[in-house]
């Protein structure tokens, strides 16, 4: 009898905890990969697998549905997650033979639960019909079904329609549910672009590097970056063009006093080191202990000088540093709504924790105001394209602080600031989608 493939394995059973522990896939995969001895083929397919199912979830849950003769609740959990890695891997999965599909599905709902598996092999080759051809959904609005074609909630489908059209919307749900490239940023205080690329072309990776912003590149296929020589060594960074962008727009020099307020994992004070040339002074915050370790990890690793990590709530008044700040960097917690591709399980949660995020952000974005000196600079960004968080929140900031205004930001032409802000789709700009507004304090 052949074995069970040993990813399909990992991706099921992580795929039954994911849901039982609620946990966040991300963390969930690399945690049990830290301790897995799979292949890093079978590693490279266990991923697929699982974030595959799980970006696609609520439309192979339809199928299932349509199909099995049994409600998806009364389903036994563990035997209804060897459903659905099966039924992504139909769908998805084209240079995955079916009969193997079939044969692994059997055998793992047969080790659960021999009696299901007859109900097993006929649902699977039921759907085995899709193998071949698009299923139809039976969808009352067209909002409806995008929400099943592409596994999002239907209260977020309509959330991305208050601002795009049906045609953009669905470009974008397309987008969430595809492969994000892997972005870095080159990294000037420890070496130069050509000794990176030499590094990277030792092991076999050749960067494409972006014409606009020259210090980006985005990697082929899936590179494991920590694995890099120049990953380790400092020479590079992860890091998205949208945050680059960010940064850029907040224009950090040498010499500027600058405090990042939700600063976790540090990459955007990591790039402002880099702008200033390790001079001047940044203070990365955030409020959790071991992300500010994981920050003091990246400033050892990248040669930065002038970084000053600290646990701190950013929503509580900064006293101490009042108008102190040449630059304050506020980053807020946000939905995630541009950033899905990267973090498939964001689109199922409660949209209630969405709608209390605007007075969380106002109250961080108000006290990060406190630390702007006179003609300082403040930018607030997110990682999402929700407008409720992004346009209304400085809005609602601008009007109740008239000390300060919206100030452009120089950038290149393609990526231009209109009164200050800019919104990137990964629909129109091929990015992350991402939001900043970069304001100034008034002088007195």
């Amino acid at each position: 009898m052949t074995p069970i493939s040993p990813a399909r394995l990992c991706a099921c059973r992580l795929l039954f905890r994911w849901e039982k522990e609620d946990a966040y896939v991300d963390i969930l995969f690399r945690e049990a990969m830290e301790e897995s001895d799979l292949s890093p083929r079978n590693k490279a397919l266990a991923a697929f697998l699982l974030y595959g199912t799980v970006e696609n979830l609520m439309y192979i849950d339809y199928l299932l549905a349509q199909t099995s003769t049994v409600r998806l609740k009364k389903i036994h959990p563990r035997v209804l997650c060897v459903l659905r890695v099966s039924v992504f891997q139909i769908l998805f999965g084209k240079k995955l033979p079916l009969h193997a599909i079939l044969n692994d599905a059997v055998s793992m709902v047969g080790k659960i639960n021999p009696k299901a598996k007859g109900f097993c092999n006929a649902v699977l080759r039921k759907l085995s019909v899709y193998r071949d051809c698009e299923p139809v959904i039976e969808a009352e609005t067209e909002e409806e079904r995008l929400s099943i074609r592409y596994s999002h909630p239907l209260p977020l489908v309509k959330l991305y329609l208050e601002t795009m059209d049906l045609e953009e919307c669905e470009a974008m749900l397309a987008w969430n549910n595809g492969t994000p490239p892997t972005e870095i940023r080159w990294n000037s205080l420890l070496g130069s672009k050509e000794v990176l690329n030499e590094s990277l072309a030792s092991a076999g990776v050749t960067p494409e590097w972006d014409t606009d912003l020259p210090m980006c590149a985005t990697l082929p296929g899936q590179v494991n970056v920590e694995e890099l020589e120049a990953f380790q060594k400092g020479l590079f960074t992860v890091q998205s063009r949208s945050s680059v962008l960010d940064v850029l727009a907040a224009d950090p020099k040498p010499g500027d006093f600058v405090v990042d307020t939700c600063g976790a994992p540090g990459g955007k004070s990591f790039m402002a080191a880099m702008l200033m040339k390790n001079k001047g002074m940044i203070v990365t915050r955030d409020i959790y202990s071991g992300r500010v370790d994981a920050i003091r990890e990246g400033i050892k690793r990248l040669g930065v000088k002038i970084m000053v990590p600290e646990v701190h709530d950013a929503s509580v008044e900064d006293k101490v540093l009042l108008k102190k700040a040449d630059l304050v960097i506020c980053d807020v917690p946000c939905s995630g709504l541009g950033v899905i591709s990267k973090k498939p399980d964001i689109k199922y949660k409660s949209m209630d924790g969405i709608e209390g995020l605007p007075a969380l952000q106002k109250s961080i974005l108000r006290a990060a105001s406190g630390m702007v000196k006179p003609g300082g600079r403040l930018v607030y960004s997110t990682c999402t394209t929700n407008k409720h968080e992004n346009e209304e929140v400085v809005e609602a900031f601008l009007a109740e602080n008239p000390e300060f205004c919206r100030e452009d930001a120089k950038l290149p032409a393609k990526y231009a600031t209109k009164n200050g802000e800019r919104l990137l789709l990964p629909t129109k700009d091929g990015m992350d989608g991402f939001y900043f507004c970069r304001m100034k304090r008034k002088q007195a």
